[in-house]
């Protein structure tokens, strides 16, 4: 399935991508990561995505599984 980027925030700075926000999967994760270090001039990838509803996620995933 196609990476959904539509939560995922971008910032560059010499070089260095960092990646926030949240992804559904691990395999999202590591593929934006992937895809930010083909990009010609990136010399590091930061990633600091989450996983949505992931236990490590916090706080967001309590409020969801509280509902349930």
């Amino acid at each position: 399935s196609p990476l959904d980027a539509s939560e995922i925030e971008v910032t560059v700075s010499k070089g260095e991508v960092t990646l926030s926000g949240t992804v559904e999967s691990r395999e999202d994760k590591r593929r934006a990561e992937d895809l930010a270090e083909t990009v010609s001039g990136v010399q590091n990838v930061q990633n600091n995505l989450r996983q949505q509803g992931a236990n490590s996620a916090g706080r967001s995933s309590k409020s969801k599984s509280s509902q349930s």
